[in-house]
This record gives structure tokens, C-alpha cells and sequence, in this order.
């Protein structure tokens, strides 16, 4: 039966008062900042004036999002993260301690030359574009993270880069935090935006929906965490949703960092790798690697979840990089859309006489 595993960064099995002040503010520890429920926004909002019973747990608050971080499907098993901030924050506010193994890892993979670099997050681009045939085609795709370092540019070089007015530029330089300075008779960005860069996709875990009838719902297994401890169901793993989001994306981003002269690096888990390995035609075993290469996907782990700890940071890494396509012979990324191997004709027969048939078709005799 799935639980919750951690409720705000902090494992409820190592519930602790520490813990427990944290959850009165709605704390994540991992951003440093109230809980804004990751990629499940939506489904996990809670307004507290509608649930009067979680009131007195968060004094002072009105809206709090469900802190939910991991969930155990089974016990004794490794638990899945199904919030990206669980997996890792590069926000500004959010050097966090606990993910300090992750950060050192992503640092040494995106063989990035040694210095500051800043991190914008949910960089959104639609462009309209076209291929090598003159078809008009859209791109259309948010980056979860673009870490990219800095060059010094002319504000009408950067007029005429990114087609704002001079005027524009000069106002978007001073609200978004970068460096203006007048030299010679220009004004200069000191600080724009330039190479190198790296694109960090964050893929976890989505959550089943659950049954309202049986209480697994994100935000009624959170709620009944706290009133009820471990008398509570929570919802599954939707390993069909999590696997089409991330297939859709990952060749194409990869592609267009390689159109860039960038990377692309991939953070997941390491029983997502293991479903991977499992229901697709890529081992990602065997492309266990210590560089980059136009396909990165880097899983983290737990490991050994015991002594528990109040907050259990990731402590194991493997990282895969291979090429998009088959080369030389040997398997490619590609491979990952590919089916593992087709199951045998009998187990259709089962599926269809196990249930009984919904209808009829007529095919008439053609003359």
C-alpha cells in the first residue's frame, strides 16, 4: 500500500519537533522557501478555511500547497520523489545543504570550465522555425533549467539580437539584475547572457490521481498523514504518465543543445532508470559513462535509508551518455521509444477473454 514517505523534506518514519516546526510553516528545506508543490501545483493546493481539522497544524497560514515529496509504494523498497524540488533547486535561496551531493555531481558532469555561473529556471521558448524542406515548424518547449555563463555586449548589439527596442533592453537589464556601464560614449550589459550553456531537465515521479472514495487523492493522503500518522493511503505511481513526458522531450532537447554547441542533462531516479532498463529497448547499463555525449541522464539515489534521518539526502549517482542514434553498429538512445520485446500472442487471447465483447462490426461481401 503506497504512503507518504517525506512531508516537507522530512521523513515521517524520523519525525522529529524540528520537523514538525517546519511543517507549521510549510517550509521546503530543499528551496529554502514556503513549498510551492513542485510540478503538482494544481492537485496539491490546499485552502485552509476548507479544511478547518489542518488549521491548528499551520497557524497563521491560509494557502499552503501539500508538501509531499516522496511517496513508498511498497515497504522496504526505495521510495519514489515525486517533486522535482525534491530532486534538486537551483534557486537563488536555496544552497541547500541536503543537496549539496547532487549540485557536485551536475557541476563535475556538465564539464562546464571552472567559475560562477548563473541558472534561470522554466525558460519558456515558442518559435516559429524552419526545416532544410522550408516547412514552418514551432518550437515550443519550457527548459526546467538553463545555466549559461556571461559576455559583455553592446546594448545595440543586444537591441539587435533580441529585437527589443534600445529603450526595452536598457528597462529589461535594470529589472532583471544585470550589470549596465557606460564606456567610451556606449552603455554596455556586462552580464548578458552567453556560452557556455547547459539545459537541466528534472524528471520525477507523477502520482496516480488516487480515489476520492478511498482517500489516495495527493491532498486527502496529506491531510490524513498528519491527522491520522500512519493511518493513511496514498496515491501511486503513474509510470505510463511519467515515461510519454519524458520521451516526448528527451531526443528533441537533446537535439537542440547539440544545435547549440550545449548539453542537455537529464536528473532522475534511480528506480525510474531501473523502469527504463526494464520496459524499453535501451539498457541504460551498459551506457555507464564518465563524459558527456549527445544524450545525459543522471540518477540519483537514496541508497541505504537506514539509520533514518530526519532529512535523507541523495547519496548515489550513475551517469549514462550515449549517442541519439545507433553508431558503428551499437544501440543509440533512439532505442528508447522501442519496446523491450513484444509480449507473446497468448497473453492478447487472455486479455480479450477475460472480458466479455462490447460489440459487433458487419463486413459485407465485396462484389
Amino acid at each position: 500500500m503506497s504512503t507518504i514517505f517525506e512531508l516537507y523534506g522530512y521523513r515521517r518514519d524520523a519525525w522529529t519537533s524540528e520537523a514538525q516546526v517546519n511543517l507549521s510553516k510549510a517550509i521546503c528545506p530543499f528551496m529554502g522557501s514556503i513549498c510551492d508543490g513542485g510540478g503538482n501545483r494544481q492537485m496539491s493546493a490546499i485552502k485552509l478555511s476548507e479544511h478547518p481539522a489542518l488549521q491548528r497544524f499551520f497557524p497563521g497560514l491560509t494557502n499552503i500547497q501539500a508538501g509531499v515529496c516522496s511517496l513508498s509504494i511498497y515497504d522496504n523498497a526505495q521510495p519514489w520523489i515525486v517533486c522535482p524540488r525534491r530532486l534538486l533547486s537551483l534557486r537563488s535561496n536555496s544552497e541547500s545543504t541536503h543537496q549539496s551531493f547532487v549540485r557536485a555531481k551536475l557541476a563535475a558532469h556538465s564539464e562546464l570550465p571552472h567559475g560562477e555561473y548563473r541558472a534561470w529556471s522554466e525558460a519558456k521558448m515558442k518559435v516559429a522555425t524552419a526545416n532544410d524542406a522550408d516547412e514552418e515548424k514551432f518550437f515550443d518547449y519550457t527548459f526546467d533549467y538553463v545555466i549559461a555563463g556571461s559576455t559583455r555586449m553592446r546594448i545595440e548589439e543586444a537591441q539587435a539580437l533580441t529585437g527589443f527596442s534600445l529603450r526595452d533592453c536598457k528597462g529589461k537589464a535594470e529589472d532583471n539584475g544585470f550589470t549596465l556601464a557606460s564606456r567610451g560614449g556606449s552603455l554596455w550589459i556586462d552580464d548578458f547572457p552567453g556560452d557556455p550553456v547547459v539545459i537541466v531537465e528534472i524528471m520525477t515521479s507523477s502520482t496516480s490521481g488516487g480515489n476520492k472514495e478511498h482517500r489516495t487523492q495527493i491532498a486527502m493522503a496529506f491531510e490524513d498523514a498528519i491527522l491520522k500518522g500512519h493511518q493513511h493511503k496514498g496515491p501511486g505511481i503513474n509510470y505510463r504518465q511519467v515515461w510519454a513526458r519524458m520521451v516526448s522531450q528527451l531526443i528533441v532537447k537533446s537535439q537542440v543543445a547539440l544545435a547549440w554547441e550545449a548539453k542537455t542533462i537529464w536528473l532522475i531516479q534511480d528506480v525510474l532508470a531501473d523502469y527504463i532498463s526494464s520496459s524499453t529497448a535501451l539498457n541504460l547499463r551498459s551506457y555507464l559513462s564518465e563524459h558527456a555525449s549527445e544524450v545525459n541522464i543522471l540518477a540519483f539515489g537514496y541508497g541505504d535509508l537506514n539509520p533514518p534521518k530526519p532529512i535523507t539526502p541523495l547519496k548515489q549517482a550513475s551517469f549514462y551518455s550515449g549517442p541519439i542514434t545507433k553508431t558503428k553498429g551499437e544501440g543509440g538512445f533512439v532505442d528508447i521509444v522501442k519496446i523491450g520485446a513484444a509480449p507473446p500472442k497468448a497473453h492478447l487471447w487472455k486479455t480479450l477473454f477475460n472480458k466479455p465483447p462490447a460489440g459487433k462490426i458487419s463486413v459485407e461481401r465485396q462484389p
